[in-house]
């Protein structure tokens, strides 16, 4: 009786690997290649399709290209908002349109003075935003400036100290 209360554990056998090894055929391995071939072929099919389909909707026309810029660095022309900013403590700024060169004499009988000039090219697009239909003599910064006509400014210390407008003034004042 004491035989029927004990519980007895076996042991398992063990598992067999490859229990059902099946051995390929070449039938089965050309069959294997053809239908990933197939399903590759499909898939780049896809994905052409989806190309031509966003080509169709626009998506890979030109968007944003970037400007190309030929930088100078120019000692003679500068930038409005610089005109306050030179190394000298004395000079001239010239205020025109240079592109169409209506006043070149201006620029030498300025230029015939012993100091420096500058000039500021009032046809380009930097400077346009501080045209003007009246003049601001009275300007502390680059940010005041009003500029509507020909004009020349001395600059001593950092601040204006002589305002011409108007090419007969200039032309009167220098000669």
């Amino acid at each position: 009786m004491a035989k029927n209360k004990m519980q007895i554990k076996y042991k398992r056998a063990k598992r067999e690997r490859n229990k059902n090894k099946q051995e390929e055929t070449v039938q089965s391995q050309v069959k294997s290649f053809l239908i990933t071939l197939g399903i590759v072929v499909a898939f780049i099919g896809v994905l052409y399709l989806g190309v031509l389909g966003l080509k169709a909707l626009g998506v890979f026309e030109a968007g944003y290209t970037k400007p190309i810029k030929n930088t100078e660095i120019s000692y003679e022309y500068i930038l409005i908002g610089t005109v306050f900013n030179r190394n000298e403590n004395d000079y001239y700024v010239i205020f025109d349109d240079f592109e169409k060169d209506l006043h070149a004499n201006i620029s030498d009988i300025v230029g015939n003075k012993k100091l420096p000039v500058y000039k500021v090219d009032m046809s380009k697009s930097e400077n346009a935003l501080f045209k003007s239909d009246t003049s601001n003599p009275n300007a502390k910064d680059a940010s005041e400036l009003k500029i509507n006509d020909v004009t020349v400014i001395r600059i001593k210390n950092k601040k204006i100290a002589e305002y011409i407008t108007g090419a007969e003034n200039i032309e009167a004042k220098f000669n």
